[in-house]
């Protein structure tokens, strides 16, 4: 008889810039999720940025989401384009929160290709200033003018969907190798 442990849930990254909405920061709280501000100033900083999320997504054996705010929405991008397979195929999914829909003078460019696992884009300005972006990300949009507090709750909802389609897969994975041994 072969015993099936039960996944552990999956490991929330913050990529954040600046103070994240009082919503976000509730979620990073409850989830206990690791902060990661994206210091951009140089590009040595990205550089070190990349390098940072790299060990992150690679030292643990739980699969990850980004949770990103603001100018770290592009960051996860810039991150999720520019990486060897073997670190983006641990990312469960990306929670895009309020990107910064104008690139000007980012030091985040990356191609303009989908990103290589599910992301969803909440924000609360008008759809078609960020639509583009979502579109180009391969991104579900979620248009969230609500009050804070029920925008709280979105965000946790969100989560709880990536992390429940995680555990589902690795549940069926870990039964398929029961069936082997």
């Amino acid at each position: 008889m072969v015993a099936i442990a039960a996944p552990a849930g999956p490991r929330i990254l913050a990529l954040i810039d600046g103070a994240p909405p009082m919503a976000m920061a509730d979620a990073i709280d409850r989830l206990r999720a690791t902060l990661l501000p994206i210091g951009r100033a140089t590009d040595g900083d990205r550089n070190i940025l990349g390098a940072k999320i790299d060990r992150f997504v690679g030292d643990g054996d739980a699969p990850v989401i980004l949770m990103a705010h603001g100018a770290g929405c592009r960051a996860a991008a810039w991150w999720a384009r520019l990486s060897p397979a073997h670190y983006v195929q641990r990312v469960a999914g990306a929670i895009l929160v309020d990107p910064v829909a104008e690139a000007g003078h980012d030091r985040f460019a990356s191609p303009s290709i989908a990103l290589p696992f599910r992301s969803v884009t909440v924000d609360h300005s008008p759809p078609a200033m960020i639509a583009a972006l979502a579109r180009e990300w391969g991104s579900e949009l979620v248009d969230d003018r609500e009050e804070e507090a029920a925008r709280g709750r979105r965000l946790l909802r969100i989560i709880e969907r990536l992390s429940g389609a995680v555990v589902a897969h690795d549940v069926r994975t870990a039964r398929k190798l029961a069936r082997l041994g």
